[in-house]
């Protein structure tokens, strides 16, 4: 592939008195200026020489009084400050002054012309069309799998290699074309480019005829494009597919990225002898593949996902991970930063599923290591149930008027900065086999991933962290913290009769300290002092593993009984903020649900409002007009009320966490009340368990009691 033309011209404003002298000309300007050199000048001339740019204004001549491009305020100082500079000197075809055109200053235009070729500009900036993902036919390919004459070679390297380039052979012919997007022009709009084709060619039309047939041809190419995404949008909505997938591949020019912000917020466009472990058996590499995901990118060999999981049990028997590629996904706020782009690495899928047999053999062990303060990417444990314990903690503590101060700790690329030898040491510290360790550690070592920025493949060696993408990585990170943490001494017993020692909350005997899910954490304590504490503590021992704390994002909240200090982190007063996302969830210290409410209505709408171009042509006036309740419109849509789907998952939800025997603290929080204090006079807040006592509880049996059973809590649950 050609390298990219970009041109690149800038305006500067200096003083570069080139002279009239010849021997004042180099490569880098010509010999035509105004005036004498002096100390900018030669700052300029390096400039030109570091940057490998040209000066576009030396190196036309032009009389002097189309050469300035300042004068003084009493007219006797005329200067040339202001040029033009370029990366590609052949471009220039002329830079002068415009001195008929007022700009209300004390400067004058200039104004460069440049020679462009359009078909290399189209060939640069043009995307070509995105290759469809193609389907396998599974007879074919396993067949050609058990067919093929593969090769081993005790080089794992070269072993490899002949096994993606056996796949990718066995692939090709097993392939089936899908159904490809609709031409861009339809038969209407190529009919007008034919015919403004005859009336350009043709000597005697006129100037009318040719302006009017320009203008239908815009308005039928255009016509055109919007009726191809229009149908192409129904047509997945049709098939029930994704409307974002579709409109990803409808997108046909992506912004480059030409500049990113560095520390200092300045745009820069460069970069300067154990237990045998048993072998790998096929139940488990079929296992492994039926889990993988369909729709991921491949990685460098590609290798897709679809293949594997068409090659059958031929490719079960058969099964250079260590090149990623590396895409930046942007995130909210200024593309320019880099902070505000998340790094996704595309593994091989052979790699992935490699991991994956890994992760299964592993995932009991390291879910063992976890405590129940972690909730991140375990089995049976999920968002909701920390979203559930934070929920529950601030209504007892506003119920019963109890002081309470949380602090959300946000980390810095936590995966990508977390140490390789801090992860293990924590797979030691979990009791993992030698062998495992041995192979994660090989794993990692000399792996690199390559980035493409302003129109450049870089190669970067990884030094550090785990990888966004690979199956074992939340896993390898979550055993990390958990090490580290526990140097903190938060979760061993304390005697709750010394009040100086205690941090966190006692619920029932237990001490609540914090929450994980993954790198997102939050702290609890009683007073603005503790959290303090709590925080530089925690941020000591998360160096030492390579986490670095967000300040900017780490905030803090407490209710209307704690006191009124402030939370320190490293000498620096943390945000305090009234409410926070948390998981998802909006939580503010009155449990007040309005504001979640109406963030979820906006998120929905703007949801609803992206595929607006879809729902505007399903609009039909006559069929609307006889849809006169909302039963009807629940029955031809299958949608739920919104009411009774609330209700059903509450209840649904209510007897999960009664019904567990692990100890979490959901089910912990929910028994839970501060049996040592008193609540105070008057009708309490509405409780989360107002619901279940006023329609769940039978005579005699209390709701909990009743959620014990599951087949009863069902007959007593809504409709």
């Amino acid at each position: 592939m050609a390298k990219p033309v970009v041109h690149r011209a800038t305006l500067l404003q200096s003083a570069l008195f080139a002279g009239t002298q010849t021997n004042l000309a180099t490569a880098r300007h010509g010999k035509y200026g105004l005036g004498s050199r002096n100390e900018n000048c030669e700052r300029l001339v390096d400039l030109l020489d570091a940057r490998k740019l040209y000066h576009g204004n030396s190196l036309f001549e032009k009389p002097d009084q189309r050469r300035w491009t300042w004068k003084s305020a009493n007219g006797a100082t005329t200067n040339e400050i202001d040029h033009i500079l370029t990366n590609r000197k052949w471009t220039s075809l002329d830079v002068a002054v415009l001195p008929s055109f007022d700009i209300g200053s004390d400067h004058r235009l200039v104004r460069a012309k440049i020679r462009i070729n359009s078909k290399v500009r189209k060939r640069d900036l043009h995307q070509p069309p995105r290759p469809r993902r193609p389907v396998y036919d599974a007879a074919t390919l396993e067949k050609n799998i058990s067919e093929y004459k593969w090769s081993h070679n005790d080089d794992p390297t070269i072993d490899y290699k002949n096994l993606c380039d056996g796949l990718i052979r066995c692939a090709e012919p097993a392939a089936r074309s899908t159904s490809s997007l609709p031409p861009r022009i339809d038969q209407k709009a190529k009919e007008m480019l034919r015919k403004r084709g005859e009336i350009k060619r043709d000597p005697a039309s006129t100037h009318l005829e040719r302006l009017t047939i320009d203008k239908a041809c815009r308005i039928a190419v255009e016509t055109s494009l919007a009726n191809r995404r229009k149908n192409a949008l129904l047509l997945t909505v049709e098939k029930h597919q994704s409307i974002r997938k579709k409109k990803f591949e409808l997108i046909d020019l992506s912004t480059v990225m030409t500049a990113l912000k560095d520390k200092n917020a300045v745009p820069r466009s460069a970069t300067p002898p154990a237990e045998e472990e048993p072998p790998i058996i096929e139940e488990e590499v079929a296992h492994a593949i039926r889990r993988l995901k369909n729709g991921t990118a491949a990685g460098p060999d590609n290798i897709s996902t679809e293949i594997l999981k068409s090659g059958g049990d031929a490719l079960n028997r058969l099964l250079q991970w260590k090149v990623s590629k590396t895409i930046l996904i942007p995130k909210k706020g200024d593309l320019t930063d880099l902070n505000n782009f998340r790094p996704i690495s595309l593994l091989s899928v052979v790699y992935k599923l490699f991991t994956k047999i890994i992760v299964n053999r592993l995932e009991k062990k390291l879910d063992d290591f976890q405590p129940p303060y972690q909730a991140g990417f375990r089995r049976d444990f999920c968002c909701l149930d920390h979203i559930h314990t934070l929920t529950q903690v601030v209504e007892r503590h506003r119920e019963y008027h109890l002081p309470l101060a949380l602090a959300f700790v946000d980390y810095r690329k936590a995966f990508d900065s977390v140490e390789i030898n801090a992860i293990l040491n924590s797979l030691v510290a979990a009791g993992i086999p030698t062998k495992y360790i041995d192979l994660i550690e090989k794993c990692n070592e000399g792996t690199s991933t390559t980035i493409q920025l302003f129109n450049k493949k870089l190669t970067i060696p990884i030094g550090k962290g785990v990888r966004q993408g690979d199956t074992i990585s939340p896993k390898l990170f979550s055993t990390a913290l958990e090490d580290a943490m526990r140097q903190l001494g938060w979760d061993t017993n304390r005697d709750w009769e010394d009040g100086n020692v205690i941090k966190g909350i006692n619920i029932d005997g237990k001490i609540l300290t914090n929450l994980r899910f993954a790198d997102d954490i939050v702290l609890f304590a009683n007073n603005t002092s503790d959290l303090s504490s709590m925080l530089n503590d925690l941020n000591a021992v998360g160096k030492k593993i390579g986490l670095q704390m967000n300040e900017k994002k780490t905030q803090w909240m407490r209710n209307r009984f704690c006191d009124q200090g402030n939370v320190i982190l490293e000498g620096r007063d943390l945000l305090e903020v009234n409410s926070y996302v948390y998981l998802g969830r909006e939580v503010n210290m009155t449990n007040d649900l309005k504001p979640e409410i109406a963030r979820r209505r906006r998120a929905g709408w703007a949801a609803f409002n992206s595929i607006k171009e879809v729902t505007n042509q399903l609009k039909d006036p006559k069929l609307r007009a006889h849809w006169n309740t909302s039963t009807d419109l629940r029955q031809r849509s299958q949608i739920q009320d919104l009411e009774e789907h609330i209700q059903h998952g509450k209840h649904r939800w209510g007897g999960h966490v009664i019904r567990r025997q692990d100890d979490r603290w959901s089910t912990r929080t929910t028994h839970w009340f501060p049996r040592n204090n008193k609540r105070p006079l008057g009708r309490p807040p509405t409780r989360w368990t107002d619901y279940f006592r006023k329609n769940i509880s039978q005579p005699g049996r209390h709701w909990m009691t009743v959620a014990q059973d599951r087949a009863a809590w069902r007959t007593c649950g809504p409709r």
